[in-house]
């Protein structure tokens, strides 16, 4: 095999032929220079899409975020799903009128859609990766085991102190339940709260759920002593300041800022009132898709911020 044509790889007479210049440019750039432009931008779009979602879930909280909002998408899609099974069985029969078959109506499965399994899989996955939520909240703890900062109202660092320890005690709850329900921890730790639901750590479950309420029901209490802080601020100002331009501009963000804020606990409301258990039918009307529909009012402000955050990718 001396004749360097004949082994593997080797150039053919046509491709020695070729000028230099040609030969080190990269054949993705000449692919990239000789594509259309509308072909450019269909591909630089999901591209850049990925680049941005890749930056968020990189962003701290930005993959929780992402998963909670997401999640809570999947059982609204998954409830309307299920609602729209017998409109599209009648579709079915409408497209199909005119065809020799015998008119029968589909049957609407009984299982579950994977729309709701997927949403159920990232549930537990939410749930088992917030078995190390407690070390944020032990960081959050310390910090404020400090004191109040300097010029701090009293009100707002007290109900900071009761919503971090509200939320330890869901967290610690639901880690507790999670590893005893997947039998890590031993049965007897547990079994003064197992023992009433056959094993099943539902009192513990319970337990966490009403912390949860509690805890984000302290951003009701917070937001409106924020509200009578800055209304007060804003009756003793000047009249220059009133009538100031950039004030009154900064007052229409804080004011927006301070709504948007205020729809995530009202959003969580229905879900945590009626997962506590505090009467026998919890929330009236629950279902899977208003479930669904709260997560996802709760979550989007702060999903949207995350990624408004990468646009500079």
């Amino acid at each position: 095999m001396s004749d360097p044509a004949s082994q593997p790889n080797a150039p053919t007479d046509g491709a020695q032929n070729v000028p230099k210049q040609a030969s080190e440019k990269s054949v993705a750039k000449e692919v990239e220079k000789k594509m259309p432009p509308k072909v450019k931008g269909l591909l630089a779009t999901p591209d850049r899409i990925i680049l941005r979602l890749n930056k968020l879930l990189a962003a701290p909280g930005g993959l929780s975020t992402f998963l909670s909002t997401f999640n809570y998408t999947l059982y609204l899609l998954a409830h309307l799903d299920a609602k729209a099974a017998p409109l599209k069985a009648q579709l079915y029969l409408f497209l199909n009128r005119n065809a020799t078959l015998p008119k029968v109506t589909p049957a609407v499965p009984a299982e579950t859609s994977a729309i709701q399994n997927l949403g159920s899989m990232l549930g537990t996955a939410r749930t088992t990766l917030r078995l190390f939520g407690l070390f944020p909240m032990y960081a959050w703890a310390r910090q404020l085991a400090q004191g109040p900062k300097p010029g701090q109202d009293q009100v707002l660092y007290a109900t900071s102190v009761a919503q971090c320890a509200l939320y330890i005690v869901f967290q610690a709850c639901e880690n507790v339940a999670l590893l005893t329900e997947a039998k890590i921890l031993p049965a007897g730790l547990t079994e003064r709260w197992t023992q009433k639901y056959g094993g099943k750590a539902t009192s513990i479950y319970l337990t966490a759920y009403r912390a949860w309420l509690l805890g984000f029901s302290c951003d009701f209490v917070r937001l409106l002593r924020e509200a009578q802080l800055e209304r007060n601020k804003r009756i003793h100002r000047s009249s220059a300041e009133k009538y100031d331009l950039s004030t009154r501009d900064q007052d229409s963000k804080t004011d927006a800022k301070w709504f948007a804020e205020l729809i995530v606990p009202f959003a969580w409301f229905p879900v945590g009132y009626h997962f506590s258990a505090l009467n026998e039918g919890g929330f009236p009307g629950f279902n899977m898709g208003l479930m669904g529909l709260c997560g996802l009012v709760a979550g989007w402000s702060k999903t949207k911020a995350l990624w408004e955050s990468t646009a500079d990718v």
